[in-house]
């Protein structure tokens, strides 16, 4: 299974705009920043994943699919006093996501567990403006399907059926 949060930290590492300026969190939902908010007071620009989604299993193509999806956040202080620093910031943010997405594309086409990339529709949407004071930056969302073998194999199930009638009585 790919790892995301190992995956994004060496694209974080690796992106010269990124590269010693973003500092990786983990994450497992907006309710639960609790990485990001340990290091906010100490660090100004933040690269988030969470990898937490619970998935499903999809019919595609006459085949089964586990589709997973990680949320990227990256994140960036700015001073809140000033809309031209806003600006300025939000639009390295993009510069970045283009950056990551470019790199992700490209290695879908090598990384064996990135061939089964989404890559027709790649939301992303930018933070809203009552996330957090004087933070300014976008999300974005990758959906893999992974493929799953779901063939019905008759030597898993035992051929008697057992039915326990204590079991009815609990639940009346």
């Amino acid at each position: 299974m790919w790892n995301a949060v190992e995956y994004f930290k060496s694209l974080n590492n690796r992106l010269k705009l990124t590269g010693g300026k973003f500092i990786l969190c983990r994450s497992t939902g907006l309710g639960n920043l609790e990485e990001l908010l340990d290091k906010w007071q100490k660090y100004q620009n933040f690269t988030v994943v969470d990898d937490s989604d619970d998935g499903a299993t999809i019919r595609r193509g006459g085949g089964y699919f586990n589709r997973r999806s990680v949320i990227v956040y990256i994140l960036k202080k700015y001073n809140f006093k000033s809309q031209q620093d806003r600006e300025e910031k939000l639009n390295e943010v993009r510069q970045i996501y283009s950056k990551f997405l470019s790199r992700i594309i490209r290695d879908s086409q090598d990384i064996q567990e990135l061939a089964y990339l989404d890559k027709n529709r790649i939301p992303y949407h930018e933070v809203p403006g009552y996330f957090s004071v004087g933070t300014t930056g976008l999300y974005f969302v990758i959906t893999i399907d992974e493929p799953i073998d779901l063939q019905f194999n008759n030597n898993d199930w035992d051929e008697q059926i057992v039915f326990d009638s204590t079991f009815d009585q609990t639940f009346s």
